[in-house]
């Protein structure tokens, strides 16, 4: 039997999520792990329609008209829920005991788990102590370590790993999603994603892909006037002037995973670049400084990004790297 046949990477979860399902000893509690946009969601949905489905060949289906509810987020006895107050878990702890409306069981999952607070969790934990027999929850979260240790300890933790750039590349040309990116274009997306598919995904329409460009253009440019000081360097960093706190540390951010990439090509002219499309441009950005300037330069835009976080004008923060 084929089990999460759609789910794209994450063999982990297949072999050990799957074999459970496939074999009716799934577990009652699971605490999906990731990143945003690893596929947390997609893997609770594609659970959920699987403990339902009701093919032989492969499971979900995807043709029953279980499958079709639940992976259309259609199917009452399939529920996501924020809920990160005491309150609101015990609302959702009334609702345990009702009859399931439409399938045999019934699937909780909990957005964001890590956001629940220490009452709210310890509320959940009686349920997840003595479940329902019907009942399997799932608790997605991008750290498990914010749960209370006793809830991590009655349920399995599973992790979703971020999609290699082929992989990722594949699916959206497959898809005929972003259909009026470039691929040279699309590949940049992709670097920006530490292989998220959703957030591929989020930028994938012609106005995003522009917008995050240009972002990406800005520290370039920026790192560019740091390594090449002089008037020119003087005259961009003045016309940041109108950029808001947010869009400054987000900006000496990239600044900072781009020098990145040109200390690591000092050590390794093939190392895996984050920020770089081109090895090309990176080595020709690196050449222009040496390791030690280099060095300097990540130091001291770390201690800017501190800065205009705490506050610091940020036009004398960026004028005080040059």
């Amino acid at each position: 039997m084929e089990i999460f046949g759609s789910l794209i990477g994450n063999e982990n979860i297949k072999r050990s999520l799957g074999s459970e399902i496939a074999s009716s000893k799934f577990l009652h509690a699971y605490i999906i792990e990731g990143k945003k946009g690893t596929g947390k969601h997609t893997v609770a949905r594609l659970a959920a329609a699987a403990i339902m489905c009701h093919g032989k060949e492969k499971v979900p289906c995807g043709e029953c008209d279980t499958c079709r509810k639940i992976l259309s987020d259609n199917c009452a006895d399939v529920k996501f829920f924020d809920a990160f107050k005491v309150d609101e878990v015990r609302k959702i702890k009334e609702t345990l005991y009702e009859t399931s409306t439409e399938c045999d069981y019934k699937v909780y999952i909990f957005n964001d788990a890590q956001k629940m607070n220490v009452k709210a969790q310890n509320a959940l934990l009686i349920s997840l102590e003595e479940p329902p027999e019907n009942v399997v929850f799932f608790l997605l979260c991008t750290d498990a370590n914010a749960l209370l240790e006793t809830v991590r300890s009655r349920a399995q933790i599973l992790r979703t790993e971020p999609l290699d750039k082929k992989t990722i590349f594949e699916y959206v040309r497959s898809s005929g999603i972003a259909s009026e990116l470039s691929d040279e274009r699309l590949n940049e997306i992709i670097l920006c994603s530490g292989g998220s598919l959703g957030y591929v995904l989020d930028m994938a329409s012609p106005q995003n892909a522009n917008a995050l460009i240009e972002k990406r253009q800005r520290a370039l440019k920026l790192a560019t006037a740091l390594l090449s000081p002089g008037a020119e360097g003087y005259s961009f960093i003045s016309s940041l002037s109108s950029l808001s706190r947010e869009d400054t540390v987000e900006t000496l951010l990239s600044v900072l995973t781009l020098l990145r990439d040109l200390i690591v090509l000092k050590k390794d002219r093939g190392a895996n670049l984050c920020f770089f499309a081109s090895r090309d441009e990176a080595l020709s950005l690196s050449s222009k400084a040496n390791l030690k300037k280099l060095t300097s330069f990540y130091d001291a835009t770390e201690r800017a990004i501190n800065d205009v976080n705490s506050n610091a004008s940020v036009m004398s923060t960026l004028v005080s790297l040059l």
